[in-house]
């Protein structure tokens, strides 16, 4: 080592700042005179970038108990499907179209002339 060199006994500290505009400029130089170094990073990542997005689940897609609605008397009918609440609406509705007694609620429009309704309208999960 040459006389001319200083030797920096002091260890800067570095510590990890998200970019966040033109503002991370004048906050990075408010750390520099605390002797506290700042290494900048973005949220945009390779494995971001490069990972599947998952689609949200229809909550029609799922399983469980539910509550159907006649949209014209307000009368309620409680199941529970093991299979999906679409596969089961499409069941009601079935049997709501062939004149089947195998769905209650079916049976109830049926006798009533009652209207049968959307999923979105009559299934509440």
């Amino acid at each position: 080592m040459t006389p001319n060199q200083k030797t920096d006994t002091t260890t800067q500290k570095w510590a990890p700042f998200t970019y966040i505009g033109r503002e991370t400029a004048f906050i990075t130089n408010l750390f520099k005179k605390a002797n506290l170094r700042i290494t900048l990073r973005t949220n945009n990542t390779l494995q971001k970038l490069l990972m599947p997005k998952l689609q949200p689940l229809d909550k029609y897609s799922r399983s469980g108990a539910y509550k159907q609605t006649c949209p014209d008397c307000y009368k309620a009918y409680v199941g529970q499907a093991g299979r999906s609440f679409t596969q089961r609406f499409k069941e009601h509705k079935n049997a709501f179209r062939s004149n089947r007694n195998t769905s209650n609620y079916a049976t109830h429009a049926l006798e009533h002339s009652h209207p049968f309704g959307p999923i979105h309208e009559t299934m509440q999960i």
